[in-house]
């Protein structure tokens, strides 16, 4: 084989080889769609691997923070969960800190308070009533129970489960 085909094959090689393990660019995907309806002030980030996309910010109304979880959804398809962390503006932006400290507090003191989940590694992130569940536990079973007990709780809105399953060693 001649040098400069053998280079020229090296070179397609790697960069087929490189968009092939490029992964989706979901955050500027929702980011772009956001944008393009003219929704600027909604923040966007996601979080691997659990495929959860957060909404943020404040936006004006209620019909606002509702399109932005269209738009974002539309992008995230079935691939992903959106959670709609979006404060409005004069309607919640005041007591929502308090409020998503005390669902934390009480996740965490449910949590402790049951001996085979407390071994686990759960992590609760509330915005605006939107819980975002991360960490580890070892069964789908385990995973349920968190993600129904976080359904349960009062003042929970929405919930993302992002739990992994890593089985025991």
């Amino acid at each position: 084989m001649k040098p400069q085909t053998l280079l020229a094959t090296v070179a397609v090689v790697a960069c087929l080889g490189a968009a092939c393990h490029r992964g989706p660019r979901t955050e500027e995907n929702v980011r772009k769609a956001l944008d393009q309806a003219n929704m600027q002030q909604v923040g966007v980030k996601v979080d691997d691997p659990e495929s959860i996309v957060h909404l943020r910010g404040t936006v004006g109304s209620l019909t606002e923070r509702s399109r932005a979880e269209e738009v974002a959804g539309a992008v995230v398809g079935t691939s992903g969960r959106v959670l709609n962390e979006l404060t409005v503006k004069g309607v919640n932006d005041t007591t929502a800190g308090s409020l998503d400290d005390e669902i934390r507090d009480n996740l965490d003191h449910v949590i402790d308070a049951d001996p085979v989940l407390k071994q686990r590694d759960i992590n609760f992130e509330v915005v605006n009533g939107a819980v975002a569940i991360t960490g580890e536990v070892r069964s789908a079973d385990e995973k349920n129970r968190v993600g129904d007990i976080t359904k349960a709780a009062a003042g929970v809105k929405d919930v993302a489960n992002g739990l992994q399953i890593e089985p025991a060693r």
